[in-house]
């Protein structure tokens, strides 16, 4: 009974952590809160129908892989119909990869949860804009970023990072007066990045009539009554 779940099984499994759970916070989560097993009893129904294939094994798993399972079911179980038919897809081709290409995924999986959390952040802000191409657009990329050694591959993440960065300043120029525009990049550049960062932060919390308000109400003011507004907001 166990050897037929280590191979059919472990692929669904596998699939579950990486797609359903969430790859960069499954481990914290699950180091967290591993202890005793889950009786199959203790299951509700609706997590019993999602893990059906699993439960004449489910005595012989350790508590960790129940535990992934459980929460691998929940998530399914909160997605759409659409959502659940990309998955199904995402899980035909992982059963159709050879053990080797599942290997090599894995180890991928291994290499990126190993990157500090920025550099996680700018790969996934990177994958995002992978996505907005055409497919030709996206494999001519693909081919050039295999294609680079590991150092050229960090410097063109960083660059897509800065497009992007470039991209979000320009629409934002593009909402204040032509008239303001020099001012507030002046204004912004006399910032410290820790007092830009907490600026940002503090506008995001705003509505868009808000922010501008508080645009303007910055640029009245000196730079010694700019830097106690940032302070208060501390």
């Amino acid at each position: 009974m166990i050897k037929s779940f280590s191979s059919r099984k472990i692929a669904l499994l596998g699939l579950l952590l990486a797609l359903l759970i969430g790859v960069s916070t499954a481990h914290a989560q699950i180091n967290a809160n591993a202890g005793a097993k889950i009786p199959w009893t203790a299951l509700t129904a609706s997590d019993q129908q999602v893990l059906a294939p699993y439960q004449s094994d489910w005595d012989a798993l350790d508590a960790k892989t129940q535990m992934q399972l459980q929460r691998g079911a929940k998530r399914w179980l909160l997605l759409s119909p659409e959502q659940r038919q990309k998955k199904a897809l995402q899980q035909a081709r992982w059963q159709a990869m050879t053990p080797e290409q599942r290997a090599q995924m894995r180890a991928r999986v291994a290499a990126f949860e190993a990157l500090p959390q920025p550099q996680r952040q700018r790969i996934k802000r990177a994958f995002q804009r992978f996505k907005g191409l055409d497919q030709a657009q996206r494999m001519q990329l693909l081919q050039r970023f295999q294609a680079m050694s590991q150092a050229e591959r960090n410097a063109f993440l960083l660059a897509l990072e800065s497009s992007a960065k470039s991209e979000r300043g320009r629409r934002v120029l593009m909402g204040i007066p032509k008239a303001e525009r020099r001012a507030t990049i002046e204004m912004m550049r006399s910032f410290t990045p820790e007092q830009r960062r907490q600026l940002t932060q503090h506008l995001k919390s705003l509505a868009p009539n808000d922010r501008d308000a508080l645009r303007k109400q910055l640029l009245s003011q000196s730079d010694n009554e700019r830097i106690q507004f940032l302070q208060r907001m501390r």
